[in-house]
């Protein structure tokens, strides 16, 4: 029992992370506090890198996007005063369209959260590794020299228990009750705005088919706030602004939130049914450490993110897959404890340069605000009407719109961060979030960037690249001459795959797509990111391959 992982938060980063770790051969407790799974929306954007993971531990990522709205239904966001009119915009929301097949597998695809729970969840009950409990609360966590022994509490009949646990995960969300209890601060701005989600089910097609869209930013002066359309016939939330000094939350009861579901349509509509009334409040935080002992923060629980551009979810679905790993690695003795002390060294700044990008995401729609309201707060009115009667003479707003581009084209921060640490051999340093391009991914094959996507044959079959690369060990990646790596590789248990023998990519040749000769060679980890750039064999391949595995898993020696 000590050797399991206690998983406390069963979203999606918390059953991904369960399911990550049983494709490791690692046992875990998942507990979620939750009698059941909630029924409101919440995130709806799973990214490429989601995809590839869920795809890599068995969860079908082109399931998946099966259920997930049409590109054509969930491919656009507008500007509009009202869902019925008029429309000051329309951008394309992130890239969904083929075009994306040349650097992912799986393109973006929305999705109601509770479906991809869902499937994570239907996974996770044939997995013999996981023990899923619901309705379980952790109380407390006392840490021993080798395990921590956690406190539950059953939440209905209040009865509590003492569980062994290796480590803890503590996924239980933005208000992570373990995370207060450890101690861990957060570093900026907690509450940037207060909103209140309306989960309402409506058939709005007619209202929409002559403009399909995922998102409907709403400016009407009287409306404001974002209808967020999953299912356009039938699943929609409004998220509404309000000021807490001036109305309290529970003011927002289900007549008054019908009322403001009408304003927004801008028309009365039939069979419209409230599901679910919740405030929420948005902050762009990150923990200052993603670690208190032998239990580490994963998700929302270390980084509260606006939602602008999407990137909360998948920030913590890759949070899983990079500790997991890590966590398994020592559990196994393949790894010294010091490994795990680059989880945070590599996650951290990619939650640093997403804050920064969300909270910029949300500032620049202020823009919008100010053009179409303009300077006179007197003369708001008289100002909208007159950019509404005629939007598309109005070369500001135009230039307003344009502005927000980026906001809904997040490729290269989905595919393409970086990491520095100990755990890399010889990375780059890292890019400070202005110098980030937040929509050019360019795929590269330098340490510390994960191994692009490419199209290649294995079999006589096509498939990713991606998709020949194992979770559960260190891999190599070799060029058409690199038969000592591989065979080194073997010896060490890794797994190693030769260019153009065992998979073929005729498109391109090795030394064109890695700049590395033919003997050369890449070691990728079990998260798909490149650990290390292998030249030429020189030497003893099997000695140097031994040595670089214990200085990156903080090992002094690697057994044969």
């Amino acid at each position: 029992m000590e050797s399991r992982i206690l998983i406390v938060g069963a979203g999606p980063v918390g059953q991904l992370a369960a399911l990550l770790l049983a494709r490791q051969g690692i046992a875990s407790l998942l507990i979620d506090r939750r009698e059941a799974a909630a029924s409101a929306p919440k995130a709806h954007a799973v990214n490429p890198r989601t995809l590839e993971i869920c795809d890599s531990v068995g969860v079908s990522a082109e399931a998946l996007r099966a259920q997930g709205a049409s590109a054509n239904d969930a491919g656009f966001v507008r500007f509009v005063g009202t869902l019925s009119g008029p429309e000051f915009g329309v951008l394309p929301y992130e890239r969904q369209d083929d075009e994306a097949l040349a650097f992912t597998p799986f393109p973006l695809t929305n999705i109601p959260q509770p479906k991809f729970e869902a499937a994570l969840s239907a996974a996770i009950a044939v997995e013999p590794l996981i023990e899923f409990r619901r309705g379980v609360n952790c109380v407390g966590v006392t840490h021993a020299p080798s395990h921590v022994i956690a406190e539950l509490e059953h939440v209905a009949s209040k009865e509590r228990e003492h569980v062994t646990a290796a480590y803890v995960i503590a996924a239980d969300g933005a208000n992570s009750r373990l995370r207060q209890a450890l101690g861990i601060a957060m570093d900026g701005p907690e509450g940037l705005q207060h909103n209140v989600m309306i989960h309402f089910e409506a058939d709005l097609s007619a209202l929409t088919d002559h403009q399909p869209g995922v998102l409907y930013f709403l400016f009407e002066p009287t409306t404001k706030g974002v209808l967020i359309a999953y299912d356009r016939a039938k699943t929609w939330v409004l998220m509404h602004p309000f000021d807490p000094a001036l109305e309290d939350a529970a003011s927002f009861d289900e007549p008054r939130c019908r009322q403001l579901i009408t304003d927004a349509l801008g028309v009365a509509v039939p069979d419209l049914n409230v599901r679910n009334i919740g405030p929420w409040v948005m902050s762009a935080q990150v923990a200052q450490t993603y670690r208190g002992g032998r239990v580490f923060l994963a998700g929302d629980a270390a980084h509260r993110f606006p939602p602008t551009g999407g990137l909360g979810l998948n920030t913590g679905v890759v949070d899983a897959q990079n500790l997991c790993w890590k966590l398994a690695a020592v559990l196994k003795g393949e790894a010294g404890e010091a490994l795990l002390e680059t989880y945070e060294t590599e996650r951290r700044p990619v939650a640093l340069v997403n804050t920064e990008q969300s909270l910029a995401n949300a500032s620049k729609l202020f823009d919008l605000f100010a053009t179409l309201y303009g300077p006179d707060p007197l003369k708001t009115d008289e100002h909208y009407a007159a950019i509404a009667a005629n939007p598309k003479a109005d070369a500001a707003l135009a230039l307003s719109v344009e502005m927000q581009r980026p906001h809904f084209d997040s490729f290269n921060l989905q595919l393409g961060y970086r990491y520095c640490s100990d755990a890399i051999d010889s990375a780059p340093a890292l890019l400070k979030a202005s110098d980030v391009d937040i929509s050019r991914y360019e795929p590269g094959f330098e340490p510390g960037a994960h191994l692009p996507h490419r199209w290649v044959t294995k079999d006589g079959r096509r498939t990713s690249l991606l998709s020949l690369i194992p979770v559960d060990r260190y891999a190599l990646i070799t060029g058409p001459q690199g038969e000592a790596w591989v065979k080194a590789a073997q010896s060490l248990k890794l797994a190693g795959l030769r260019f153009n023998a065992d998979f073929q990519d005729q498109s391109t040749t090795w030394e064109a797509l890695t700049g590395l000769t033919g003997t050369g060679a890449l070691l990728l980890r079990p998260d798909g990111h490149i650990a290390a750039r292998l030249d030429t064999v020189g030497g003893d391949p099997l000695a140097h391959l031994r040595e670089l595995m214990a200085r990156l898993n903080a090992l002094q020696t690697v057994e044969a």
